[in-house]
């Protein structure tokens, strides 16, 4: 079963970092983004997804006002909304929009497939917790490592952070295996879509 799979972020980074680690997958045939709601019914218009990843919180218009929408227009695609901050109150709001699903952005990506799997098939997904045991269950990141995740978000290279930071080339690769392995991810794109959307660094730096 080959999907067609949308994701829907108004931060570039997360949307970037989605799509890297999800193209790891061979389930999906292809692979859209979006950067807000207006431009999800764009895409959804010319390409028709199977599966929608969509972001509960974007400016201009808010994941539910943008499900609702989509569902009038398409009501057999199926939509996991994301929160980086997820309740209980939001996830039964989800449920009664017409959401197949609701996660954390901090859920893994094995977890996170087999919840896109599951939807596909007419299943659904929802977690009524917050996002906080998911982050605690998470390695966390020395300060060092968080730094050169910050320094990764300016798109600074690795000889570049090393200099300022004062360490050598080396020991930023060295620092970066570390944080591939804590994060589970294989790249920096992922490393970075991945801290972002666990709250590990903000979007404004």
């Amino acid at each position: 079963m080959k999907l067609k799979l949308l994701i829907v972020d108004d931060h570039a980074i997360v949307r970037e970092g989605l799509e890297a680690m999800l193209r790891l997958e061979a389930s999906f045939s292809s692979i859209s983004t979006a950067s807000s709601g207006m431009e999800a019914l764009q895409v959804c218009a010319k390409h028709l997804p199977d599966i929608i990843l969509l972001d509960v919180r974007m400016p201009g218009s808010d994941g539910f006002s943008t499900l609702e929408t989509l569902l009038q227009q398409w009501p057999n695609i199926r939509v996991i909304m994301l929160s980086a901050n997820a309740s209980a109150a939001e996830v039964k709001l989800a449920r009664r929009v017409g959401s197949a699903g609701y996660l954390s952005k901090s859920t893994d990506r094995v977890t996170l497939v087999g919840a896109i799997k599951s939807v596909a098939v007419g299943g659904t997904c929802f977690t009524a917790e917050p996002d906080i045991n998911s982050r605690d269950r998470s390695p966390p990141l020395s300060p060092r490592e968080l730094e050169v995740v910050r320094h990764l978000g300016r798109g600074l290279s690795n000889q570049d952070i090393g200099s300022i930071l004062g360490i050598s080339e080396h020991t930023i690769k060295s620092h970066l295996k570390s944080i591939f392995a804590k994060l589970d991810v294989a790249d920096r794109a992922e490393a970075l879509g991945s801290a972002y959307a666990m709250g590990l660094v903000s979007v404004e730096g």
